[in-house]
Protein backbone atom coordinates (compact mmCIF):
# COMPACT_ATOMS: atom_id res chain seq x y z
CA UNK A 1 0.00 0.00 0.00
CA UNK A 2 1.24 3.61 -0.83
CA UNK A 3 0.86 6.14 1.73
CA UNK A 4 1.16 9.81 2.18
CA UNK A 5 2.82 11.32 5.16
CA UNK A 6 0.50 13.75 7.05
CA UNK A 7 2.23 15.94 9.77
CA UNK A 8 0.08 18.22 12.00
CA UNK A 9 2.19 21.09 12.55
CA UNK A 10 -0.69 24.03 13.17
CA UNK A 11 -0.39 24.14 16.96
CA UNK A 12 0.88 27.20 18.28
CA UNK A 13 2.86 25.63 21.01
CA UNK A 14 2.20 27.80 24.17
CA UNK A 15 3.59 25.97 26.99
CA UNK A 16 7.30 26.07 25.34
CA UNK A 17 6.95 30.51 25.49
CA UNK A 18 8.67 32.11 24.74
CA UNK A 19 10.74 29.64 22.36
CA UNK A 20 7.62 29.69 20.14
CA UNK A 21 6.79 33.34 20.28
CA UNK A 22 8.51 34.04 16.63
CA UNK A 23 8.80 29.98 15.79
CA UNK A 24 6.40 27.58 15.56
CA UNK A 25 6.83 24.16 17.71
CA UNK A 26 8.24 21.86 15.00
CA UNK A 27 10.60 24.29 14.27
CA UNK A 28 12.58 23.84 17.16
CA UNK A 29 15.30 22.04 16.83
CA UNK A 30 16.76 18.78 18.59
CA UNK A 31 20.15 17.60 17.46
CA UNK A 32 20.70 20.36 15.31
CA UNK A 33 18.06 20.02 13.31
CA UNK A 34 14.33 20.56 13.50
CA UNK A 35 11.42 18.84 14.77
CA UNK A 36 10.05 18.69 10.94
CA UNK A 37 13.20 17.85 9.37
CA UNK A 38 13.87 14.62 11.61
CA UNK A 39 10.31 13.49 11.45
CA UNK A 40 10.45 13.97 7.06
CA UNK A 41 13.76 11.95 7.31
CA UNK A 42 12.05 9.33 9.55
CA UNK A 43 9.10 9.59 6.78
CA UNK A 44 11.62 8.57 3.79
CA UNK A 45 13.53 6.11 5.63
CA UNK A 46 10.08 4.20 6.09
CA UNK A 47 10.09 4.17 2.17
CA UNK A 48 6.91 7.08 2.14
CA UNK A 49 7.46 9.41 -1.07
CA UNK A 50 5.39 12.48 -0.18
CA UNK A 51 3.91 14.23 2.59
CA UNK A 52 1.12 16.84 3.38
CA UNK A 53 2.15 18.78 6.47
CA UNK A 54 -0.86 20.59 7.94
CA UNK A 55 0.06 24.35 9.11
CA UNK A 56 -1.33 27.19 11.21
CA UNK A 57 0.18 29.14 13.82
CA UNK A 58 3.27 30.71 11.72
CA UNK A 59 2.66 28.65 8.84
CA UNK A 60 4.57 31.16 6.69
CA UNK A 61 7.63 30.19 8.75
CA UNK A 62 6.72 26.54 8.33
CA UNK A 63 6.65 27.42 4.55
CA UNK A 64 10.00 29.36 4.65
CA UNK A 65 11.76 26.18 6.40
CA UNK A 66 10.32 23.98 3.43
CA UNK A 67 11.77 26.16 1.02
CA UNK A 68 15.22 26.80 2.44
CA UNK A 69 15.45 23.42 3.72
CA UNK A 70 14.75 21.28 1.10
CA UNK A 71 13.13 18.10 2.42
CA UNK A 72 13.73 14.66 0.91
CA UNK A 73 10.68 14.11 -0.28
CA UNK A 74 7.58 16.35 -1.91
CA UNK A 75 5.90 17.83 1.19
CA UNK A 76 2.76 19.78 0.37
CA UNK A 77 1.83 22.40 2.55
CA UNK A 78 -2.30 22.77 3.85
CA UNK A 79 -3.71 25.25 5.75
CA UNK A 80 -6.11 24.92 8.82
CA UNK A 81 -7.23 28.32 9.01
CA UNK A 82 -9.41 27.37 12.15
CA UNK A 83 -6.49 25.74 13.81
CA UNK A 84 -6.88 28.37 17.01
CA UNK A 85 -10.72 27.07 17.44
CA UNK A 86 -10.74 23.49 16.70
CA UNK A 87 -9.09 20.49 17.97
CA UNK A 88 -6.60 19.03 15.85
CA UNK A 89 -9.23 16.39 14.39
CA UNK A 90 -10.20 19.50 11.94
CA UNK A 91 -6.15 19.26 11.11
CA UNK A 92 -6.37 16.30 9.79
CA UNK A 93 -9.41 16.93 7.61
CA UNK A 94 -7.56 20.11 6.61
CA UNK A 95 -5.34 17.23 4.78
CA UNK A 96 -8.16 15.72 2.94
CA UNK A 97 -7.52 17.34 -0.34
CA UNK A 98 -3.92 16.87 -0.49
CA UNK A 99 -3.87 12.93 0.06
CA UNK A 100 -4.46 10.65 -3.08
CA UNK A 101 -2.84 7.50 -1.62
CA UNK A 102 -4.41 4.27 -0.16
CA UNK A 103 -3.42 5.18 3.20
CA UNK A 104 -1.75 7.99 5.34
CA UNK A 105 0.70 7.78 8.00
CA UNK A 106 -0.92 10.97 10.60
CA UNK A 107 2.02 11.78 13.03
CA UNK A 108 1.74 14.51 15.50
CA UNK A 109 4.24 17.84 14.86
CA UNK A 110 5.66 16.93 18.00
CA UNK A 111 6.88 13.46 18.31
CA UNK A 112 10.56 13.03 17.58
CA UNK A 113 11.17 9.68 16.45
CA UNK A 114 14.42 7.52 16.96
CA UNK A 115 15.32 3.60 15.62
CA UNK A 116 13.10 1.95 13.15
CA UNK A 117 9.78 2.53 14.74
CA UNK A 118 8.18 4.45 11.64
CA UNK A 119 9.52 1.75 9.22
CA UNK A 120 8.15 -1.48 11.53
CA UNK A 121 4.64 0.56 11.47
CA UNK A 122 4.98 0.88 7.83
CA UNK A 123 5.52 -2.79 7.16
CA UNK A 124 2.87 -3.97 9.52
CA UNK A 125 0.68 -6.57 8.47
CA UNK A 126 -2.38 -4.44 9.85
CA UNK A 127 -3.90 -1.99 7.28
CA UNK A 128 -4.62 0.51 10.18
CA UNK A 129 -2.24 0.67 13.44
CA UNK A 130 -0.91 3.15 16.61
CA UNK A 131 1.95 2.89 17.64
CA UNK A 132 1.77 2.43 21.41
CA UNK A 133 4.64 2.61 24.15
CA UNK A 134 3.91 -0.09 26.68
CA UNK A 135 6.63 0.88 28.76
CA UNK A 136 5.61 4.25 30.21
CA UNK A 137 4.42 5.80 32.98
CA UNK A 138 0.83 6.34 32.55
CA UNK A 139 -1.22 9.10 34.04
CA UNK A 140 -4.49 11.16 33.08
CA UNK A 141 -2.68 13.23 30.32
CA UNK A 142 -1.37 9.86 28.30
CA UNK A 143 -3.93 9.22 24.87
CA UNK A 144 -4.14 5.54 26.20
CA UNK A 145 -5.33 2.47 24.55
CA UNK A 146 -7.19 -0.67 25.77
CA UNK A 147 -7.25 -3.97 24.18
CA UNK A 148 -9.99 -6.32 23.30
CA UNK A 149 -9.98 -9.70 21.77
CA UNK A 150 -7.24 -10.61 19.41
CA UNK A 151 -5.22 -7.69 20.37
CA UNK A 152 -7.78 -5.15 18.53
CA UNK A 153 -8.01 -1.61 19.97
CA UNK A 154 -10.98 -1.27 21.81
CA UNK A 155 -11.04 1.96 23.19
CA UNK A 156 -8.45 5.04 22.53
CA UNK A 157 -8.75 8.22 25.13
CA UNK A 158 -7.15 9.91 27.86
CA UNK A 159 -9.77 8.66 30.86
CA UNK A 160 -8.25 5.51 30.27
CA UNK A 161 -7.53 3.97 33.65
CA UNK A 162 -4.24 3.20 34.04
CA UNK A 163 -4.44 -0.08 35.01
CA UNK A 164 -6.79 -0.87 32.31
CA UNK A 165 -4.31 0.31 29.49
CA UNK A 166 -2.17 -1.70 27.06
CA UNK A 167 -0.08 1.85 27.37
CA UNK A 168 0.04 5.06 25.35
CA UNK A 169 -0.50 5.78 22.07
CA UNK A 170 2.32 8.16 21.13
CA UNK A 171 0.55 10.41 18.62
CA UNK A 172 1.94 8.39 14.86
CA UNK A 173 -0.62 6.01 13.48
CA UNK A 174 -1.35 4.85 10.02
CA UNK A 175 -4.57 4.32 8.35
CA UNK A 176 -4.96 2.71 5.26
CA UNK A 177 -7.23 0.48 2.83
CA UNK A 178 -11.55 1.09 3.58
CA UNK A 179 -10.40 2.52 6.96
CA UNK A 180 -9.33 5.65 5.26
CA UNK A 181 -12.38 6.90 3.44
CA UNK A 182 -14.11 6.07 6.82
CA UNK A 183 -12.04 8.44 8.95
CA UNK A 184 -12.42 11.29 6.10
CA UNK A 185 -16.45 10.34 6.42
CA UNK A 186 -15.98 10.44 10.11
CA UNK A 187 -14.08 13.88 10.54
CA UNK A 188 -16.42 15.50 8.38
CA UNK A 189 -19.08 14.12 10.09
CA UNK A 190 -18.29 15.42 13.28
CA UNK A 191 -17.60 19.22 11.48
CA UNK A 192 -20.70 19.17 10.26
CA UNK A 193 -22.30 18.71 13.86
CA UNK A 194 -20.02 20.97 15.28
CA UNK A 195 -18.24 18.82 17.18
CA UNK A 196 -14.73 19.47 16.03
CA UNK A 197 -13.18 20.25 19.80
CA UNK A 198 -11.37 17.32 20.03
CA UNK A 199 -8.62 15.01 19.28
CA UNK A 200 -8.67 12.82 16.04
CA UNK A 201 -8.59 10.22 18.60
CA UNK A 202 -12.47 10.67 18.96
CA UNK A 203 -12.79 9.98 15.43
CA UNK A 204 -10.62 6.89 15.86
CA UNK A 205 -13.16 6.06 19.30
CA UNK A 206 -15.68 6.53 16.37
CA UNK A 207 -14.47 4.18 14.03
CA UNK A 208 -14.25 1.40 16.58
CA UNK A 209 -17.43 2.11 17.55
CA UNK A 210 -18.77 0.53 14.34
CA UNK A 211 -16.44 -2.28 14.05
CA UNK A 212 -13.41 -0.78 12.09
CA UNK A 213 -10.50 -2.61 13.35
CA UNK A 214 -7.51 -0.70 14.60
CA UNK A 215 -4.49 -2.94 16.00
CA UNK A 216 -1.40 -1.90 17.69
CA UNK A 217 2.82 -1.56 16.85
CA UNK A 218 5.04 -1.46 19.59
CA UNK A 219 7.65 1.22 20.26
CA UNK A 220 10.52 1.51 23.03
CA UNK A 221 10.26 4.22 25.35
CA UNK A 222 14.23 5.09 24.38
CA UNK A 223 12.54 5.21 21.10
CA UNK A 224 10.42 8.67 21.20
CA UNK A 225 10.12 11.55 23.07
CA UNK A 226 6.84 14.14 22.90
CA UNK A 227 7.78 17.92 23.27
CA UNK A 228 4.38 19.45 25.19
CA UNK A 229 6.96 21.69 27.24
CA UNK A 230 10.23 23.17 28.10
CA UNK A 231 11.22 20.17 30.48
CA UNK A 232 10.65 17.79 27.31
CA UNK A 233 12.76 19.93 24.73
CA UNK A 234 15.46 19.84 27.31
CA UNK A 235 15.08 15.99 27.55
CA UNK A 236 14.50 15.76 23.63
CA UNK A 237 17.83 17.34 23.17
CA UNK A 238 19.66 15.22 25.25
CA UNK A 239 18.43 12.13 24.44
CA UNK A 240 18.90 12.57 20.53
CA UNK A 241 21.79 14.93 20.96
CA UNK A 242 23.92 12.37 17.96
CA UNK A 243 20.54 10.88 16.80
Amino acid sequence: MEFTAVILAAGSGTRLRPLTLETPKCLLEVGGRTILARQLDRVYAAGIRRAVVVTGYLAHRVEEHVRLVPPPIPVTLAPNPLFATTGNCMSVLAARTHVETAGIVLCDGDVVLGGDALSRLVASSASTALLVDAETALAHEEMKVRLGPGGLVREISKDIEPGLSAGESIGVQKVGGPALPILWATLAAMQEAGDDQGYYEDAFQRMLDAGVPIRTVTIGHDEWTEIDDLRDLDDARARFAGA
